[in-house]
């Protein structure tokens, strides 16, 4: 899905699955990998986060548009 997908879409693609890794890890082991690996810097946390955030818009927006780049 993601091979022959343009930058936006790959750098969207792969920013909402370490998101949805990090919430299952959440929910099932009680461990924060981003957290973990960026916990010494709160502002990095945030821009992270709302990256994450973002991408989950974008895919959300992908149900209704289509990517003007790739046109997928």
């Amino acid at each position: 899905m993601l091979m022959k997908a343009c930058v936006l879409c790959k750098v969207v693609g792969i920013l909402a699955i370490v998101g949805a890794l990090n919430w299952g890890s959440i929910a099932l082991f009680q461990v924060n990998f981003v957290e973990n690996l960026i916990g010494q810097y709160p502002m990095a946390l945030r821009v992270v986060y709302g990256l994450v955030g973002l991408s989950g818009l974008a895919l959300l927006a992908s149900f209704f548009m289509v990517c003007p780049t790739c046109k997928k």
